[in-house]
């Protein structure tokens, strides 16, 4: 066959298709819910049905801290500081000679310092102050590429 063309890899894969296909077991037609979801939404919102528990909505809700529990937190907790150049200490940013030591600056500052593990009242604050360390990094980080 020396006329014969060579067969495009589309060609393989239309002819393995069509195989496939035809060796296939038809199994019926597939399962079907009896049901409506949408309909029995609107059905429980139409009756006022409550959707949750109130255990579940208590155990979801964000907890509220007596004020002297909030006292005594932010005597136990430092003082957060938003200045660029204090954070940069505690980032220890002009000793890190590196990306890589940078990154692992960030992480130890976000493991420290970020807003979810912190108390409700101090999440702006720490949201702020991680912020801030970002900037800082990535301003070292695109310094040290310009170098």
């Amino acid at each position: 066959m020396s006329g014969a063309r060579a067969k495009s890899f589309g060609d393989l894969l239309d002819d393995l298709i069509s195989s496939e296909q035809a060796e296939r077991v038809e199994v019926g037609a597939a399962p079907t819910l009896q049901g409506d979801l949408l309909d029995q939404i609107e059905r429980l919102q139409a009756s006022n049905a409550p959707l949750f528990e109130p255990a579940a909505r208590r155990a979801y809700s964000e907890p509220t801290l007596a004020p002297e529990v909030l006292e005594a937190l932010d005597t136990l907790m430092p003082e957060l500081s938003t200045d660029p150049r204090e954070i940069a200490l505690e980032l220890g940013i002009g000793g890190l000679r590196t990306a890589a030591e940078l990154d692992r600056a960030r992480r130890r500052f976000a493991f420290e310092n970020h807003p979810d593990r912190l108390a409700p009242h101090l999440r702006d604050r720490a949201a702020e102050r991680m912020g801030i360390a970002n900037g800082l990094i990535d301003t070292a980080k695109a310094t040290m590429a310009e170098q």
